[in-house]
């Protein structure tokens, strides 16, 4: 296992009262939802009463300099594929660097850490093991047999939202009293509204006309497409309205085809990933989500944080952050009418609109702070360590007794 930077984590030897040793284990550092979750904890952990360190199984990830940038130790886990003959000594080597370390909680993200964490953590005979839960995504065949197999190997499985926990509960057979639920966190010092001014000519967007926006990847659930058609339809009803997406965006064919019928290629801003995004949102009139699935989206959080009025998608844990008609509107998934509806009125109502912003930076203010987040995190730890402690001493005793 080679470590990539030189930030040293203590040994278990040196102290009684060392902080503790955490590792956060992920497949890849790529730009994600789950992976800026990672880096806020690694940045806010307490390092009095923590000692973190990553391990990326791949190795791989635009977010990798980011993590380290943290000071914590960053590991490559060397690790292509499930598929690949390198598994066996990848978890060997995971083992071996969990036990060497002497971690006392280990906790993995998604599916594939779930699996090869879990397995090397107990292996290495971890105390405590978490396994993390971002999504409603429905698994099957050998991937659902992974999930159970990531969910039995973890002492407690965390998520971010009420409906993630309900889906992994009906999904993949998990007992809820396993789950505990920490709703995600954003930096709500770095994400508010900024000082009255244009921002949006520095983005090559026209000062004079409203703009719309999401913020998002290439992929079939994230509506891309309901997008595009919905603002097609918008600027229809509203002529001039310019079109924004924000992200690791690039269309294909069809969805250029989509964009030229639409005669909207003009008006049409691919601003790529961006790492500016408080001056992003600020340019954005409305934010929408229009994925098919979510667990608790992060640029929804952020744009709300903004200030910003919201149209989206009722999936997830969505509708657990955006209360419909006083932070935003909540539409059916998948359908481009009711979206087209819903950013119609809100682009037309300007007093509504910035009413929405303003409860919507409300709402995350005083229950989705990245802070807030970390805290919940801090406390679950100590719970379940304590716990542990307390077993291993009554197990102790009642062997001493008998």
């Amino acid at each position: 296992m080679r470590s990539v930077t030189a930030a040293p984590i203590r040994r278990a030897e040196r102290s009684p009262r060392r902080p503790l040793p955490i590792l956060y284990i992920v497949n890849r550092m790529d730009v994600g939802g789950s992976q800026t979750h990672l880096l806020q904890v690694l940045r806010l952990l307490d390092r009095e009463r923590f000692a973190p360190a990553l391990c990326c199984l791949t190795g791989a990830g635009a977010l990798l300099d980011e993590a380290r940038a943290t000071g914590v130790r960053v590991y490559d886990g060397g690790l292509a594929s499930l598929k690949s003959a390198g598994v066996l000594p990848a978890l060997l080597r995971l083992r071996a660097l969990m036990k060497r370390e002497g971690f006392a909680i280990v906790h993995n993200y998604l599916l594939r850490a779930n699996i090869v964490g879990g397995i090397a953590a107990r292996l290495a005979g971890v105390p405590v093991v978490l396994a993390s839960k971002r999504g409603c995504h429905e698994r099957r065949g050998l991937e659902l047999v992974g999930a159970r197999l990531g969910n039995a190997l973890s002492d407690c499985v965390t998520t971010n939202a009420e409906a993630v926990r309900d889906f992994v509960a009906d999904n993949e057979s998990c007992r809820r009293e396993k789950m505990i639920v920490i709703p995600s966190g954003i930096d709500t010092e770095r994400f508010q509204p900024l000082p009255p001014g244009d921002r949006k000519t520095p983005l090559g967007l026209d000062a004079t006309r409203p703009a719309v926006g999401i913020v998002t990847r290439m992929r079939t659930r994230k509506g891309v497409e309901e997008f595009l058609r919905a603002m097609i339809e918008v600027r229809r009803r509203i002529p001039g309205v310019q079109v924004v997406i924000v992200g690791e965006v690039e269309l294909d064919q069809d969805l250029r085809d989509v964009v030229g019928a639409g005669e909207m290629a003009d008006d049409l801003h691919l601003l790529g990933r961006r790492s500016d995004m408080p001056a992003i949102l600020s340019a954005f009139d409305l934010f929408v989500l229009s994925s098919h699935d979510e667990g608790m989206s992060n640029a929804i959080l952020e744009a709300m944080a903004m200030g910003k009025p919201v149209v989206a998608t009722d999936v997830g844990g969505t509708g657990e952050v955006v209360r419909h008609g006083e932070s935003g509107l909540l539409v059916p998934p998948r359908e481009v009418a009711p979206l087209a509806d819903a950013i119609v009125a809100v682009l037309s109502d300007s007093p509504r609109a910035a009413a929405m912003g303003k409860k919507g930076r409300e709402i995350v203010v005083r229950g989705f702070s990245s802070r807030s987040m970390v805290a919940q995190m801090e406390q679950l730890y100590f719970s379940l360590t304590s716990a542990r402690d307390r077993r291993a001493r009554a197990g102790a005793q009642s062997q001493a007794i008998g």
